[in-house]
């Protein structure tokens, strides 16, 4: 079996573009206690993406694919991967998802 990436230049930008996407939006979701916080989601939104769009191959059939991307496989690991370490890093620098004051 050969690991190759058939991504295309227009697959990589879309690619790119929903994972800035989605950290842009999950930083302004309740309150983040990091400017970047959003970088790290969007990374690991486009290396879960790239993962199930490229890798897993059994999920190539299952959708549309654009320039080389299987977008229902890469929205998912994307998603995947993004909730995931959106939610820790949330949770490791001590943000919140509500506007305003805690209580105790």
């Amino acid at each position: 079996m050969e690991f190759t990436i058939a991504l295309g230049v227009g697959g990589a930008a879309l690619l790119i573009v929903g994972a800035v996407l989605f950290g842009v939006i999950a930083q302004f979701i309740g309150e983040t206690r990091t400017g970047f916080e959003w970088l790290v989601d969007a990374i690991a939104f486009g290396i879960g993406a790239l993962v199930a769009s490229e890798f897993i191959v059994a999920w190539q059939a299952a959708g549309p694919v654009w320039d080389g991307l299987a977008i229902v496989p890469a929205l998912i690991g994307g998603l995947v991967a993004g909730l995931v370490v959106e939610v820790a890093t949330r949770r490791l620098t001590g943000g919140h998802y509500t506007h305003g004051a805690m209580s105790a």
